[in-house]
């Protein structure tokens, strides 16, 4: 399907704290080209690295080293928990500090890409760019930023350029917004029906500033918004991926999509038929975090549409040269890994912990900390 040197545009997740056999041949063979990792990866710092190591060789010489992603949030969302690594408070404590909110974001991309870095991953599944606008929302709640959609962009705009000073590849989340849900895309297909205008003023507003910022990539939302594609989510949305984002607001970057196993997707596709209009709307990196068999379900649909589908062809090739863009970004490292030159003692230093305990004492005094999130660990299957 790939020429040689040209990695697919399938990011996997697996089980386990070793990289799976099947999984490292797809590496090899150049039909996946990133890993993700989640809780279930890890065990400490150095498990860690050395398991960022295995994958980048799995690969093989002549090829590009697989891209290496992870969501660490803070909060609810971090995959790295474990002890010896550096533990956050959600994303909305940030907007605690009034003035200093901006230099408080700032540094927590900063703290937590350094971490990411000395481990070998290259890419943070953040900032949220959603608007926290509907309390019923049961899956965003104190992973934005804010209510406020100026204050949303300000803060995630802050965060990617601390995220960036370290070293690391933000991606902004969820295009075009999942902050105005009123149910989970893990479990079925969120709907929300706000007027082009209001998706425009309220939603839309963060991803906008953020891409004049500057971001280098964007993750697509499983949700449904009537008022701009009546039929598809806007991962599988050429409407809302090819010509919102692209073509409106001129979006030059990557676009990953969420995960295809969730139901929002799978209650109305099939993972390989999905994996397909994903590239084809738009995602230039589509993403099946758990479970071999349907992984294998999407590479088999790709490969058959890259041999019948012309225009499909076209789409994998635009989509390899903006991976290749996204690569270049990276700082040089020198060696086979980021993680080559990185020392395991830029994790959990004492100045991340004190800015870690900085945040979280805001955080619990402001009494937020005992509302907590609308719901548990996000996105670990």
């Amino acid at each position: 399907m790939k020429q040689p040197g040209s990695p697919g545009p399938l990011m996997f997740g697996f089980e386990g704290k070793s990289l799976p056999a099947r999984l490292a041949r797809r590496l090899r063979e150049g039909t996946v080209g990133g890993v993700i990792l989640f809780s279930r990866n890890v065990e400490t710092p150095r498990q860690v690295r050395d398991l960022c190591r295995e994958i980048r060789a799995a690969a093989g010489r002549g090829r590009p080293a697989p891209l290496i992603a992870i969501d660490q949030e803070g909060g609810r969302v971090m995959r790295l928990t474990a002890p010896g690594f550096t533990r956050f408070p959600p994303a909305r404590c940030y907007s605690l500090f009034c003035c200093r909110a901006s230099r408080v974001a700032e540094a927590v991309g900063e703290a937590m890409a350094g971490e990411l870095r000395a481990l070998g991953i290259d890419i943070n599944f953040a900032p949220v760019l959603d608007v926290d606008s509907n309390p019923e929302n049961p899956v965003i709640g104190d992973r934005a930023l804010s209510s406020d959609p100026e204050i949303t962009a300000e803060l995630g705009i802050a965060f990617m350029r601390g995220t960036l000073s370290g070293g690391v590849l933000p991606v902004g989340k969820h295009f075009p917004g999942h902050g105005h849900t009123a149910s989970d895309s893990h479990a079925e297909l969120p709907v929300v029906r706000s007027s082009r205008v209001t998706l425009r003023k309220r939603d839309l507003h963060p991803f906008r500033r953020a891409i004049r910022a500057g971001i280098p990539a964007l993750m697509s939302a499983h949700v449904l918004y009537p008022a701009l594609d009546r039929e598809f989510p806007a991962t599988l949305s050429e409407k809302i991926l090819g010509g919102l984002l692209r073509k409106q607001l001129r979006f030059r970057g990557v676009v990953f999509s969420d995960a295809l196993e969730m139901k929002a997707i799978t209650g109305r596709f099939g993972v390989g038929d999905a994996a397909v209009r994903a590239v084809s709307a738009g995602c230039d990196v589509v993403m099946v975090c758990r479970g071999e068999k349907i992984q294998e379900e999407a590479v088999e649909a790709i490969a058959r549409a890259h041999a019948d589908d012309r225009e499909f062809r076209k789409s994998v090739a635009a989509s390899t040269r903006r991976v290749f863009r996204l690569r270049r970004a990276l700082p040089p490292t020198g060696g086979p890994s980021p993680a080559h030159r990185a020392s395991l003692r830029q994790v959990g230093t004492r100045k991340t912990r004190e800015l870690s305990r900085l945040l979280f004492d805001h955080w619990e005094s402001s009494g937020q900390a005992s509302r907590g999130g609308r719901s548990g660990n996000i996105g670990e299957g």
